[in-house]
């Protein structure tokens, strides 16, 4: 759908979630693990993603929201407030929303969309 941007998403959350979230936005979508960021350090992380451009962080992790605060984005950050779940719970919630969190995110000046 949009394939100028892809969706990296943090290793808090778990690879099959980059799976059914690809299906379901057409989307190229890649977990930590298949980005090799297992054990990455979140400035790293945010510096490639800087790099690379168009990419949407989905993360657990406050330092990401205050890392596109401070210095800016791309990229673009999904910030996940809702606790712990399983992936299917979690992707129940994800699932009706992404969509519009990555056209708020794509198309306009938005840098970080809260997921509550």
């Amino acid at each position: 759908m949009l394939p100028d941007w892809e969706i990296w998403l943090d290793t808090n959350i778990s690879p099959i979630i980059a799976k059914w979230m690809m299906e379901h936005t057409g989307m190229t979508v890649k977990s930590s693990y298949s980005l090799s960021f297992k054990e990455t350090q979140d400035i790293d992380i945010y510096n490639t993603a800087k790099e690379y451009g168009n990419i949407i962080l989905i993360s657990k992790d406050s330092d990401f929201s205050e890392l596109i605060s401070r210095l800016g984005s791309p990229p673009k950050l999904i910030n996940i407030r809702f606790g712990n779940c399983d992936n299917r719970k979690f992707w129940s919630i994800l699932q009706p929303k992404i969509m519009e969190a990555v056209n708020l995110l794509t198309q306009t000046d938005l840098q970080i969309v809260d997921f509550e």
